[in-house]
């Protein structure tokens, strides 16, 4: 078999065979097809600096895999350094169908999956903190810019708060993993209507910083017992609950002093 490339002539293009070759004498008749090359896939990093190669190929299965959808974002643990994650975010802007069963099938790994379009997710990215920490760090399969500028519904923050409640309710059924995400999404929130840059590294240092030096790993272990937990996460979420009382109760007065900017 030879392998040629199309070149450009004046009146007809054209392709160029070596004259040492067996077989195509001149004069013969070919049949000429198109080699179906495989797309290279670059992903864009953002604020990503190393993941190891194993993970790298993953995610390129995965773009591959849904390379007709507009993006994939890849987030959370798993792009963290080191194997210690026990699922996969992805972000699609677009149909995901399929994708869980072949990450699964393929690498043993659970996908927690967010199906979004472009617009939602930018609008999502103004008005969420857990998507603004999204947003803070990904791996995605096309470049994607961001533009954060918060815009604060307390109202929402209150229905979001309510989420971290569960820490408490179900903390002797619940894992450690489970319990930090729900404690993380607290602090998220906390940094965002403070207008602080919402990101895991910043949230996690004022995690420790609330508690103490190392008590992610051992909140993440499930070794830290309720009554030694209780007091002082109710003593934040009381003190959060009331600065956004407090914001619910200033944007009240403004949208009754201004009806038309309601």
């Amino acid at each position: 078999m030879l392998i040629s490339k199309i070149s450009r002539g004046s009146v007809m293009d054209q392709i160029y065979l070596p004259k040492k070759r067996k077989g195509l004498q001149v004069g013969c008749f070919v049949a000429i097809e198109e080699i179906k090359t495989q797309s290279i896939i670059i992903p864009y990093y953002y604020n990503v600096s190393y993941i190891e190669p194993i993970k790298e190929e993953i995610i390129k299965s995965i773009f591959e895999f849904l390379k007709d959808e507009e993006n994939i974002l890849v987030a959370g643990s798993f792009i963290e350094e080191g194997f210690s994650f026990e699922d996969l975010d992805l972000i699609i802007f677009g149909n995901s169908e399929g994708v869980k069963e072949f990450v699964k099938s393929n690498y043993g790994i659970n996908v927690h999956l967010i199906e979004i379009n472009s617009n939602d997710f930018h609008k999502g990215i103004n008005t969420d903190p857990l998507f603004q920490m999204i947003g803070s760090k990904f791996i995605a399969k096309n470049r994607l810019i961001l533009n954060m500028q918060n815009k604060i519904d307390f109202k929402l923050m209150d229905l979001a708060l309510v989420k971290s409640e569960l820490i408490l309710t179900n903390y002797e059924i619940s894992s450690g993993s489970e319990k930090y995400k729900l404690l993380r999404n607290a602090f998220a929130i906390k940094r965002f209507i403070e207008n602080k840059q919402v990101s895991k590294e910043f949230i996690d240092k004022d995690i420790e910083n609330y508690f103490y030096n190392g008590f992610i790993k051992d909140f993440q272990k499930n070794i830290i017992p309720l009554k030694d937990f209780q007091k002082k996460f109710k003593r934040f979420y009381e003190a959060l609950f009331s600065q956004i009382l407090d914001g619910i109760k200033k944007q009240e007065k403004i949208i009754k002093n201004n009806p038309r900017k309601s």
